[in-house]
């Protein structure tokens, strides 16, 4: 094995139970939902091995329910209990083993957590304490249920084993069902399963009792927990360690650390990069067993310095290998800088919509198009017009089919609307998927001009120079009303380029026209920031409804606690005297918001931006925002499939 240079403690070989992996590089557990009533699809299949040969040492599978009171109505989770599961389990495994990685299956029982989905079997916990999340509080489990759920963790191990699995990992981390046994915030029984720590203890024992009994010589064993679950009254570091102590005589192979519980153990771009490492160091000089670590690790340079600085065995990824499958490869082998990074938004990747899918790998979710990866039967000269992530996609997979391609961006820089975006607090990481376009065009040996804006006058000498035409041309700004026109008003990108001047506690009103997504709220965000006092106002009936929910959290979090005042359902009036105020009014009951002498700050979605009147057709592709603005996955997506059908 050639070892790295530059990462050679994370591309070494090590030994977890009885197997062998050819580096430390672990593939978190991330579940696809292709499975049709439980069963894993080729579709999912096809994901793991993209995986699988993409380098990693091992793979952890998505979350995979033991028993029938754990199903969602939609059977997009896989069910390990069904003997359905095992050719289907056994054909991913071996697509895995075809690349030399090790796949380890995750076993789980959600408990009294649904994760968005409805299920036909109630709710079900160690007590009956209602999560903040869903809408019904859970049964309490009867010891026979309880035995019988013990059951179900015995069966889907022995599926695993039947399937050809290299190891099977217990799921007791982010407040599944047995975190809620372990925890006294949310187990408190009288019986012999609650009250004191063993007791507390006793269904996690029996469950890996349960699955020890059917594992073979050297069938890895492996416990997932939260190093802290980052909720009031949850457990913390030392519960971790305690737990780690009570289960490390069981012959627990690892243990995987991460923190949180649901809703907040995927941690998006405002999260600190590598936040589980130093529980994960903690639960390792305690146990003496391997660690594996992963949560917003997105490099391979974090990961070997975290296992050369002895704080861990493993360093497990899962959103940046979904964003760059040959993340370890390219490590390896020297070339990081083409390494597409993940920019933590947790849109595609967390909507499930139906199935996995990512913002900035319009593959995942898709499927490779047949045109990717070969050479153009006939080469052409593609120009493209625009140098947003549309325009940039098309261009690198345009380039990467050997097509000789040019770029026209009418700005100084790339990026298009993404680099006014990245401006907002805690999202400077959007600019990442820009900078990995712009490396990647450069290395293909791509024409880039800059200020080069095109008019409709040129379109004519473009169309006869180039054999095809790529249009995207991106969104801009909504023009406020004429009479908007007539007093001090701002737009979101104003806020963020730092046109409008700091606050010095004066108020400014930021009303949402009905997106519910990032900008009006990032806009509130930097204002609250620079000293504003900010009164947040929009039409819809809830906050930050369009914004995904592992973010949403932490972003009312932080407007909250800056003093940003929240508007829910309200109008917003503005009188044709420019001298009379602005008004908010509420959509149901009555009682006018008059503010007198403050900044407003108006949003409504971007606009396309005309695409010259043309059409798309055989000699031109139009895609991204000046189709309709959208996100940066559409525009993505669509740049990808156009420069690969060319």
């Amino acid at each position: 094995m050639i070892m790295s240079v530059e990462y050679p403690h994370l591309f070494s070989p090590i030994q977890i139970g009885g197997i062998s992996l050819k580096n430390r590089l672990v593939a978190l557990p991330a579940g696809t939902s292709m499975a049709v009533d439980g069963v894993p699809t080729h579709g999912d299949t096809e994901h793991f091995e993209r995986l699988a040969a993409g380098g990693v040492g091992m793979i952890i599978g998505g979350a995979t329910v033991v028993h029938p009171t754990t199903t969602l109505r939609s059977r997009k989770l896989v069910e390990a209990y069904r003997d359905e599961f095992v050719p289907a389990a056994a054909a991913k495994v071996a697509a895995v083993h075809r690349h030399g990685a090790r796949f380890v299956g995750q076993l789980c029982h959600l408990g009294r957590e649904f994760i968005g989905g409805e299920s036909d079997a109630p709710p079900s916990a160690p007590s009956s304490i209602k999560t903040v999340r869903d809408a019904y509080p859970p049964h309490e489990l009867s010891v026979t249920e309880i035995d019988d759920i013990v059951e179900g963790w015995r069966i889907s191990t022995r599926n695993l084993v039947a399937a050809g699995a290299d190891g099977a990992e217990l799921h007791a981390a982010h407040g599944y069902l047995p975190a809620q046994f372990m925890s006294p915030l949310t187990n408190q029984r009288s019986d012999s399963f609650g009250g004191s720590f063993d007791n507390r203890m006793r269904f996690p024992r029996l469950v890996i009792d349960a699955m020890r009994s059917v594992m073979p010589p050297g069938f890895v064993l492996g416990v997932r927990l939260s190093g802290e679950e980052e909720i009031p009254g949850g457990m913390g570091i030392e519960d971790c360690v305690a737990v780690a102590e009570n289960l490390s005589d069981l012959g627990i192979d690892y243990f995987s650390i991460t923190h949180g519980t649901r809703g907040k153990y995927v941690k998006d771009s405002t999260g600190e990069d590598g936040v589980a490492i130093p529980s994960a160091a903690r639960v390792k000089k305690a146990t003496g067993v391997p660690t594996l670590v992963g949560q917003r690790i997105r490099d391979a340079g974090t990961a070997d310095h975290a296992i050369k600085s002895g704080h861990t065995d493993m360093v497990g990824m899962a959103r940046a290998l979904i964003a760059d499958p040959d993340l370890p490869v390219k490590s390896e082998s020297g070339r990081a800088a083409e390494v597409r990074g993940c920019l933590g938004v947790n849109q595609d990747c967390r909507a499930f919509d139906p199935h996995l899918h990512c913002a900035v790998n319009a593959e995942i979710g898709r499927g490779r198009h047949p045109g990717v990866g070969e050479r153009a039967r006939k080469v052409k000269d593609v120009f493209v017009i625009g140098g947003g992530p549309a325009g940039l996609e098309a261009a690198r997979v345009a380039a990467g089919r050997g097509h000789r391609v040019t770029v026209f961006e009418k700005e100084s820089v790339l990026g298009g609307s993404v680099r006014v975006a990245a401006a907002a607090p805690h999202r400077a990481t959007l600019i990442d998927v820009v900078d990995y376009l712009q490396r990647e065009l450069k290395r293909l040996k791509v024409e880039v001009n800059l200020s080069a804006g095109v008019d409709v006058e040129d379109i004519g000498d473009i169309r006869a120079a180039a054999d095809h035409v790529i249009v995207a041309t991106g969104s801009r700004v909504a023009e406020p009303s004429a009479a908007l026109l007539q007093r001090p008003v701002y737009t979101v990108d104003d806020v963020l380029l730092g046109i409008v001047p700091d606050g010095a506690g004066r108020r400014a009103v930021v009303f949402d026209d009905g997106d519910g997504f990032w900008p009006a709220y990032s806009a509130a965000e930097a204002l609250a920031q620079r000293g504003w006092a900010v009164t947040f106002a929009t039409a819809l009936t809830a906050l930050a409804s369009r914004v995904p929910a592992e973010s949403a959290g932490p972003l009312l979090t932080r407007l909250g606690c800056a003093g940003v005042d929240f508007k829910v359902a309200y109008s917003l009036v503005v009188p044709e005297d420019p001298t009379c105020p602005v008004v908010l009014r509420p959509h149901f009951g009555s009682g006018d918001l008059t503010y007198e002498d403050a900044a407003l700050v108006w949003h409504r979605p971007r606009i396309a931006v005309s695409a010259f009147g043309m059409e798309p057709g055989d000699t031109v592709s139009i895609i991204g925002d000046c189709v309709t603005p959208r996100r940066i996955g559409h525009a993505v997506a669509e740049g990808y499939r156009a420069g690969a059908e060319l």
